[in-house]
């Protein structure tokens, strides 16, 4: 405590006796009272000095009654002198008592420390708490007095008290500081606001909470957002209403989903809206501390530079007379189509088409009728084609038809005699009734040329012959297919009447348990009774197929096929085995592939543990879709095996990626055991990374005993190959039942 602090005491008590007792014990002490000495040490730590006065320096005031200490206090007060303490005498007639006095003090000063004075029980202390409530201001002193308690009561209260004012103080200047902090970021956030609001961009921030926290009037007007949606805060309300304004909300969608999870900055670069509005997105993190809290979303309205853009590129790509695409753009379109073909194995036509007799039409009838009449024909021609194909206008009277994604010659002559028959009826032209026959030449890729120049030369060639020989008519390039071409159109013709007219059948070729030569499993074969070449291979036909995408059909009729067959078995009581069917990278690319298989073991009641797909790996490393796909179908509880092992792209990733159940290995090795020792350190490595795999192996293609013997020592699993038997009818597969079952 300070010795040079100064304290203002009250006593207040109706005895003058007291008064002069209280500043006698309150205002002189020396050294030679040790029992104090000490105790104002222990108290508070005070080192002993010579003789000098060890008290604060206490002004004193006195008051007979209480009202009178109350009015001296109130005087004080009014010149900004506080008490820090007074002593109350309990019992004070006439005037008020010590209750009393207490209320009237607190009510001028609530710091100011109590002590009352009594040597009578005139209240409990519940009953004092009850009049003047629970306050750490508040104590009671019995008489007769000891002067130490005194002096140590009122070193401590008054100390108290000088501790409180300095915890005002304190508080005080936090509340200044804090109203100065308060008003400059005030300041700031009225800053921030007015540069949001003077922004032309809307603006919008978006917490980690997603709560919205801060945006500007831009921003709904920009949208046409209700106030009270954005001032609800609630983020997911906002971007219903936002969603619903878009043309298109899936490329927004993605866009919101990618900045949330990201830490980088952003854009989209162009958005429409059903207003007709054109924006601009950009987004980047809102951080604190380095350490992202948000996203502030910023939307730029690009609508009239959009348009002008789009304007100028719409002059320079297509053509001013018909708004078809012009060469420049052409050449882009038959580079997409080439580059989507040689992704689809599919087949790109070029059609050189050129009206007859256009000149006479100019000639005859002004060139204004001749551009009304090529208007109209490019109106016609649109009206036929599919979305994915493209129509463009060369110059002059010709014309450029890609078709994309084609699968056959048969699809693309279909396509070119239709064209041709759209010009039989008339056009109305210039108050006349104008019939314009056209000659169409084609070129395919990749059969014609590698080239966007190559194609449209041969097409072009094409076009021309058809003019030589009469006009009207259509003509494919020959060059290089001639009679090549037309067998191959005929006979793709043969295998699309094969499905309809039941040429196709199935062969099975068994499977054996090794160990116990017992039936496991039959391999599907595919055939074709052709009814002029007689039986045919899958080499003879399949890959055709494959090529005009017949091999989707064709691949689902074998499945059910081979499905319902193996079904008919169990249901005659013959042990249920596995049946497999070979896999094409067409089929697992087929969109709803997995539902199609779905669909046929619910309509065949096949389990799917007695259905296994055999795939090659070189379908494996076509792309992501087709490994999806294949762990759909694991899925689906089918065994998946991976066919000829060995012979195409090997790698072991594939394997432990891949949900595989078994190899098998090509018969090219198991051809070779004994006379080829390279074959057979294949054939162990791979038997080896099988089985560390957790794989089972396979062996087709074995034939002799000395092979069956080898790769039972190597403990392959299972077998298959003319050894044990030769691909087997279905009737055949009954036989085959019943023997093995009499064994």
């Amino acid at each position: 405590m300070e010795n040079n602090a100064e304290f203002r005491i009250m006593i207040i008590d109706d005895n003058p006796a007291i008064h002069a007792d209280f500043i006698k014990i309150l205002t002189s002490i020396h050294r030679s009272e040790s029992s104090f000495d000490d105790l104002t040490q222990t108290m508070f730590g005070e080192k002993k000095q010579g003789s000098e006065n060890l008290l604060p320096h206490f002004h004193i005031d006195t008051a007979s009654q209480g009202k009178e200490g109350v009015e001296k206090i109130k005087a004080a007060l009014t010149h900004g002198q506080h008490y820090s303490l007074a002593f109350v005498d309990i019992r004070m007639p006439p005037g008020w008592d010590g209750i009393e006095t207490i209320k009237h003090i607190w009510a001028l000063d609530k710091d100011v420390q109590i002590v009352i004075c009594t040597a009578y029980s005139d209240y409990s202390w519940e009953e004092t708490v009850e009049h003047l409530g629970k306050r750490d201001n508040l104590l009671i002193l019995k008489k007769p007095f000891d002067n130490i308690s005194i002096r140590q009561l009122a070193c401590a209260l008054t100390k108290k008290w000088q501790l409180l004012q300095e915890s005002h103080r304190f508080t005080s200047y936090l509340k200044t500081q804090l109203a100065n902090r308060t008003s400059t970021l005030q300041q700031s956030l009225s800053l921030v606001k007015a540069t949001l609001e003077s922004s032309d961009e809307g603006i919008i921030v978006i917490n980690n909470e997603n709560k919205i926290t801060e945006h500007n009037e831009q921003f709904c007007s920009m949208w046409d957002i209700p106030k009270n949606i954005v001032n609800s805060k609630n983020y997911k309300k906002l971007y219903e209403q936002m969603e619903s304004k878009l043309v298109d909300p899936r490329k927004f969608t993605d866009w919101i989903s990618a900045i949330f999870n990201s830490n980088e900055s952003n854009n989209l670069d162009m958005i429409k809206l059903k207003n007709g509005k054109i924006l601009h997105c950009y987004s980047h993190p809102q951080k604190l501390n380095n350490k992202m809290i948000g996203r502030v979303l910023n939307f730029s309205d690009i609508t009239d530079r959009a348009k002008l853009e789009e304007e100028l590129q719409h002059q320079a790509l297509y053509d001013s007379l018909t708004g078809l695409p012009n060469r420049l753009m052409l050449l882009d379109k038959i580079r997409e189509a080439i580059n989507q073909a040689d992704k689809n194995n599919s087949l790109v036509a070029v059609m050189f088409m050129d009206l007859d007799r256009f000149k006479l039409v100019n000639d005859s009838l002004s060139h204004a009728v001749g551009d009304e009449l090529l208007s109209l024909t490019a109106t016609r021609l649109l009206k036929n084609m599919r979305q994915e194909d493209t129509l463009a206008r060369l110059g002059g009277d010709e014309f450029i038809i890609i078709l994309t994604n084609m699968r056959s010659y048969e699809d693309i002559e279909i396509k070119a005699n239709s064209l041709i028959q759209i010009f039989q009826e008339p056009f109305q032209v210039a108050d006349r009734n104008i019939t314009v026959t056209v000659s169409i030449g084609i070129s395919i890729y990749p059969d014609d040329g590698k080239t966007i120049d190559e194609l449209l030369k041969n097409s072009d060639a094409a076009m021309y012959s058809v003019k030589e020989s009469g006009s009207n008519n259509i003509k494919f390039y020959t060059a290089e297919m001639n009679q090549q071409n037309l067998e191959k159109l005929d006979k793709e013709i043969q295998l699309r009447q094969a499905l309809t007219n039941n040429e196709l059948f199935l062969c099975y070729q068994p499977e054996f348990d090794i160990a116990n030569e017992k039936l496991i499993a039959v391999e599907a074969l595919i055939r074709w009774n052709h009814p002029v070449n007689g039986t045919l291979l899958p080499i003879d036909f399949i890959p055709l197929a494959e090529e005009t995408g017949l091999i989707t059909s064709i691949g689902e009729w074998t499945i059910k096929t081979a499905c319902k067959q193996n079904q008919e078995w169990q249901d005659a009581g013959f042990s249920p085995i596995r049946v497999a069917v070979n896999i094409s990278a067409q089929q697992l690319k087929t969109d709803h592939f997995v539902d199609v298989v779905k669909s046929i073991l619910i309509e065949t009641q096949l389990k799917p543990k007695f259905l296994e797909f055999e795939i090659t790996e070189n379908i494996i490393v076509s792309g992501v879709e087709i490994t999806r796909t294949v762990f759909e179908l694991k899925k689906l509880g089918i065994s998946i095996t991976l066919d000829d092992f060995g012979t195409g792209y090997s790698s072991l990733s594939y394997l432990k990626k891949l949900p595989l159940d078994r190899l098998k290995i090509d018969g090219s090795f198991i051809h070779n055991i004994q006379a080829v020792k390279d074959d057979e350190v294949i054939i162990r490595a791979i038997i080896a990374i099988a089985k560390h795999l957790n794989l089972e192996v396979t062996a087709e293609g074995v034939e002799t005993k000395n092979q069956a013997n080898f790769l039972k020592k190597q403990h392959c699993n299972d077998i298959q190959g003319f050894y044990y038997s030769k691909p087997l009818t279905a009737e055949e597969m009954v036989e085959l039942f019943k023997h093995l079952e009499n064994k």
